[in-house]
């Protein structure tokens, strides 16, 4: 199962020294994409700004352990669950233009991935439907009644979404990623929906509610039953959510309407890329369970068990930590405890639940970079599930800043961690689609392991890096996924505040300057 497109995307759009050089590429900032979906035309459900938060440490949810009890799952529930996940938590208004920062990291602030529910009746505040999560206004639009998810089930081939109560899906807009970073923004779509998966399912942890990444479906079913334009938006990954209810009674038609939308930005169709992509999509339900078995059938390596989190860290809940998560853009130079290495790297390396994986199992490995770690030699290290393994000492700062694109960024925190995976053994195995699994787990561990630095009261970046000289230096077939700096912020971060803190805002109010 040759996977010829992803395998020339991949090096078309890997970076080196010359091509960053060559690229003579100027943004048109007349056509900057617009970073929400408006469906003009739907009225907004707004959302309870009292959300239903969770009380159980970031610690313990980041480690793997959920309370005994799970909270009655509601409006109120699906709520904090969404705005956790893709919710604006920050809000400044600079150079005339109104910038509105979210609960998940995106490269560029450009926000590509949208997010979409599909659920039964909630509470009797929420009837059954399809519905559009709008982060802007905080609510939802409504995009077509009745009860779609044994329809979903069927297109995603997985009986379980039919029972669960919600199921979040989250889609691609291409051209928001690509009018920055061209072709290589279809990466970007990836590393983003992993983030933003990390925090939901660490949401799902600290609640006790099951959560799973389903990256295997038929994609047109699932296009339809959104009602996407497929030319401008892409399914990504569907996620059903919660402890299994009653079963969906009956089905409905796949194709739903298709509601108008603000253009996002003058070219909307990036051609080449959607190319790239629809090579990879499954047409039918026994595709999408041939490719499920190829993937689990790759035996990849051995994900990290936490046995015992680090007692140094403040009882903050989860919540708390996601609202003081933002991309640090300064590190001071100085030491952090061994912990503040050992169980970040961990939660970052620890399996995912998802259809391309067995349990316990991960497509990545983990190479890091320690400048200044208390009890660990400076130097190159690979991770495995009992720790870090030294394979050459020495200072390398200045390395680890030149691979990550030259960026200081890369080699002035307490450590880098390169996310890596056997590319190429991937995708002779699962074929072309084998190559987003590979970009979404890669985004999931960069924001694992950002949320477990700020646990610990440290700061954490994702970065941009050159490919071939990752690869090079680490000495090493694997091939880079994603990026993450970590270390102490050299200056004290800002937090993001709750929407009973910070009112939504109202598009009809004339106030916005997008």
């Amino acid at each position: 199962m040759p996977a010829e497109v992803a395998r020339s995307f991949h090096e078309r759009t890997s970076h080196t020294w010359r091509s960053v050089r060559a690229a003579g590429h100027d943004l048109d900032w007349s056509d900057r994409p617009l970073p929400f979906k408006l469906y003009p035309d739907l009225p907004l459900i707004e959302l309870p700004v009292q959300l239903r938060e969770s009380d159980w440490p970031a610690l313990d949810a980041l480690s793997g352990d959920g309370p005994p009890n799970t909270p009655l799952l509601d409006l109120q529930w699906l709520a904090s669950l969404l705005f956790y996940t893709a919710g604006v938590t920050r809000r400044w208004a600079r150079n005339g233009r109104d910038l509105h920062f979210r609960a998940a990291s995106s490269a560029g602030a450009l926000y590509p991935v949208e997010t979409y529910v599909v659920c039964g009746e909630l509470d009797d505040h929420l009837s059954a439907g399809i519905y559009h999560f709008e982060p802007l206004e905080f609510g939802l639009r409504r995009l077509r009644d009745g009860d779609h998810r044994r329809a979903l089930a069927e297109a995603a081939v997985e009986p379980a979404v039919s029972s669960a109560p919600i199921t979040v899906v989250l889609t691609g807009l291409p051209t928001r990623t690509t009018w920055k970073y061209r072709l290589r923004g279809y990466r970007h779509l990836w590393w983003d929906a992993g983030t933003m998966l990390a925090n939901l399912l660490a949401q799902a942890q600290a609640t006790s509610q099951p959560a799973r990444l389903l990256t295997g479906f038929v994609d047109g079913e699932v296009s339809d039953l959104l009602g996407l334009d497929r030319e401008r938006e892409l399914p990504l990954v569907v996620v059903p959510v919660g402890t299994p209810g009653d079963d969906a009674r009956g089905g409905a038609a796949a194709e739903g309407p298709r509601h108008a939308s603000v253009p996002v930005r003058r070219a909307e169709v990036d051609h080449d890329l959607l190319a790239v992509h629809r090579v990879a999509d499954l047409p039918t339900r026994r595709a999408v369970l041939d490719w499920r078995q190829s993937m689990q059938d790759l035996r990849v390596g051995p994900a990290t068990v936490i046995s015992h989190p680090p007692a140094l860290a403040p009882f903050d809940t989860l919540e708390e930590v996601i609202l003081r998560r933002g991309s640090t853009r300064r590190f001071a130079q100085s030491r952090v405890p061994t912990e503040a290495l050992v169980w970040p790297v961990a939660v970052a390396a620890g399996s995912s639940p998802a259809d391309f994986l067995l349990e316990g199992e991960t497509l990545l490995s983990h190479h890091l970079l320690v400048h200044q770690v208390a009890g660990v030699q400076p130097g190159a290290y690979r991770w495995t599930p009992h720790g870090p393994e030294l394979r050459r000492p020495g200072s390398f700062r200045g390395e680890a800043t030149a691979l990550c694109l030259e960026q200081q960024l890369g080699g002035e925190g307490a450590y880098t961690a390169f996310h890596l995976a056997d590319l190429e053994r991937i995708l002779e195995k699962g074929g072309e689609r084998a190559y987003r699994a590979v970009q979404l787990e890669g985004g999931i561990a960069s924001g694992r392991l950002q949320l477990a630095a700020h646990t610990l009261g440290l700061g954490a970046t994702a970065l941009t890096f050159y490919d071939e000289d990752v690869a090079r230096f680490f000495d090493t077939a694997l091939e880079a996924a994603t990026v993450t700096a970590v270390g102490t912020p050299a200056y004290d971060p800002r937090s993001g505040a709750r929407p009973a803190d910070s009112p939504p805002a109202r598009l009809d109010d004339g106030s916005l300057r997008l």
